[in-house]
């Protein structure tokens, strides 16, 4: 089934910018717009998967999807455990190999946590797209576009300022704490 009036009236989405659309509004929309069975589910597809998810029973683009979320989560928690290059290039090979994850991880490594996910999510984001191509006015468009608002949600409310003012309140808060379990030992 096509949704030509539904796909064409949502607002554009671009990574990095924030969206005009809060998830919940475009849930809302969807619900109203889709049959209950359709609207069910759009919505059991998301950036979130479970331990041992393998997109079995979600629509056919989520667990495309999926595939690919569980391979970079795999891949991701495999770095944290195995620290030595050796170790993760000699990891056995999935049933799916997405190269473009080892390589991002790879260069990544280095860079502060938030860049990092900054990063990976940019990854998710090329792949949603990937994933979308040829899908113009259908059912997968809405799900690509719900994974997209799903990302850029992400980043609404976050703020440097905000971020680095807490930071350095628990920098402060463990330095002062430190210098008084310092003291009181003395």
């Amino acid at each position: 089934m096509m949704y030509y009036y539904l796909c064409a009236s949502l607002p554009s989405l671009a990574f990095g910018e924030i969206p005009q659309l809060h998830l919940a509004k475009f849930d809302a929309i969807c619900r109203e717009e889709l049959t209950a069975g359709e609207y069910d589910r759009l919505i059991m597809g998301g950036l979130r998967l479970r331990r041992g998810e393998t997109g079995a029973g979600l629509p056919q683009f989520y667990a495309d999807y999926a595939r690919f979320e569980q391979y970079l989560r795999t891949r991701i928690a495999q770095r944290r455990v195995a620290r030595d290059e050796e170790k993760i290039l000699s990891l056995p090979d999935p049933e799916e190999y997405f190269t473009e994850i080892d390589t991002l991880l790879g260069q990544i490594a280095g860079n502060d946590p938030g860049e990092r996910e900054r990063s990976i999510d940019q990854l998710r984001w090329r792949r949603i797209e990937d994933l979308e191509a040829g899908h113009d006015f259908d059912f997968d468009q809405l799900c690509a576009y719900r994974l997209k608002l799903e990302i850029l949600e992400k980043y609404r409310e976050r703020k440097a300022d905000v971020g680095r003012e807490r930071f350095e309140e628990a920098v402060g808060r463990i330095s002062g704490e430190e210098n008084q379990n310092s003291t009181v030992g003395s």
